[in-house]
């Protein structure tokens, strides 16, 4: 607890020294007002951190920080432009499919910990054709273990709060180990 706080109270040192380096190095003083609204910004970020590592909320924002750009780049006009014809492939769904697998292991391994193994995760995307948005049509998980009722409910909740997915999407199994 106490590394935390000296953690947190050299990030603020290190925020005010960048902060009054950036100011003095500015060469005109027409963006003094955006530095420092970006800044702003930043000291928000820095003054609420201990607050998000308290709640966990941190990892679930950069989870879904993720998953946007992720989603976000996938649907960009631009990659028809890039890739040409194969934008709407399988290629790229089935490339999206096993991303989300990954981002979705590490999420999970972290609200399940050690008491709990991910054998598998199998997602399946489909392309909303009306809103031209991803979202996911199944997802399957296998566990190790005996199936608990609390494991099962925390994975339904990260999934629901995290990546949007309804429990009625998800299928839970878990495998006895030996």
């Amino acid at each position: 607890m106490t590394q935390a706080i000296y953690q947190w109270v050299r990030n603020l040192a290190v925020y005010y020294i960048v902060l009054e380096a950036v100011i003095h190095v500015m060469p005109s003083q027409q963006y003094g007002r955006y530095i420092r609204y970006f800044m702003g910004v930043l000291l928000i970020l820095i003054i609420t951190s201990p607050l998000l590592n308290l709640l966990n909320l941190d990892s679930t924002m950069n989870a879904r920080f993720r998953r946007e750009l992720l989603e976000e780049e996938f649907l960009n006009s631009r990659w028809g432009k890039v890739y040409g014809e194969y934008a709407d492939s399988d290629y790229y769904i089935e490339a999206y499919e096993r991303e989300i697998e990954s981002l979705m292991r590490e999420s999970l391994e972290e609200v399940l910990g050690k008491g709990c193994e991910i054998r598998e995760i199998h997602v399946e995307m489909e392309l909303e054709e009306e809103s031209q948005k991803l979202g996911a049509a199944s997802v399957q998980i296998r566990l190790s273990g005996a199936e608990n009722a609390q494991l099962r409910e925390r994975v339904e909740n990260e999934l629901a709060g995290t990546y949007e997915i309804p429990g009625e999407k998800v299928e839970i199994l878990f495998e006895k180990v030996g």
